[in-house]
């Protein structure tokens, strides 16, 4: 579609970086980083006021803060490649680095994703949402099985956050316990290379975006309770 942001090309660059990935190729390809980066950084302006749309809360959200640094924090790692092979990008009205629920896409050849969710809560945040859940069920059935989030995420949270047994707390004959077997609430929906490189890629991601956004409030509004 005409006018649209495009990220044609990102997903070549990122299989570069994953082959050389040593500061000393970075250097010497620092204007193709930045071409790519500036794709991204396109597509996250022209995401973000569309968001305002059906999310209030990310009125106030600043389109340049939601890119995560391709640089790697590698002090205490013993994976010393000093840079990520994805782009990741944060949308939330907390910032990239908020502990609210928000949106993620991850752009990774052969894993990109995108979706909506909390993940890493402390434990008492954690409880909060599980404490939401336990007494709204039938609502969060009610988005999980929302035509939209059938299509597009299964109408299921990220099965590798899924527990084998419930959380201790609730009462293991809870009619609507499995909502509760989660490590973290994430509604993930795989995003084939092809689909990131179409030119109409910017339209799909936010139908996907908007799909998540009911699920996005309900976590939110737990949090906030």
């Amino acid at each position: 579609m005409a006018g649209l942001p495009s990220v044609q090309g990102v997903l070549d660059f990122l299989r570069l970086l994953s082959r050389n990935n040593d500061r000393d190729w970075f250097t010497e390809n620092k204007a193709l980083y930045l071409e790519n980066k500036a794709k991204v950084e396109n597509l996250i302006a022209w995401l973000v006021p569309k968001m305002q749309a059906f999310d209030k809360e990310l009125r106030f959200v600043d389109p340049k803060k939601c890119l995560y640094r391709i640089y790697r924090d590698i002090r205490f790692s013993p994976d010393k490649r000093p840079y990520k092979d994805y782009m990741g990008i944060g949308i939330s009205r907390q910032g990239r680095h908020g502990m609210c629920s928000g949106y993620y896409i991850h752009l990774q050849p052969g894993e990109c994703i995108c979706g909506a969710g909390v993940y890493g809560l402390e434990p008492e945040k954690l409880k909060k949402v599980r404490d939401g859940i336990y007494f709204q069920s039938a609502r969060l059935r009610q988005i999980l099985d929302a035509p939209a989030v059938r299509k597009l995420y299964g109408g299921a949270m990220a099965e590798s956050a899924r527990m084998k047994v419930p959380p201790k707390g609730y009462d293991k004959n809870f009619p609507d316990i499995d909502l509760l077997k989660y490590h973290y609430y994430f509604l993930e929906r795989p995003i084939p290379d092809a689909e990131v490189e179409s030119p109409d890629f910017a339209w799909h991601l936010l139908e996907s975006l908007e799909a998540a956004s009911e699920f996005n409030r309900f976590l939110n509004e737990a949090l906030d309770f």
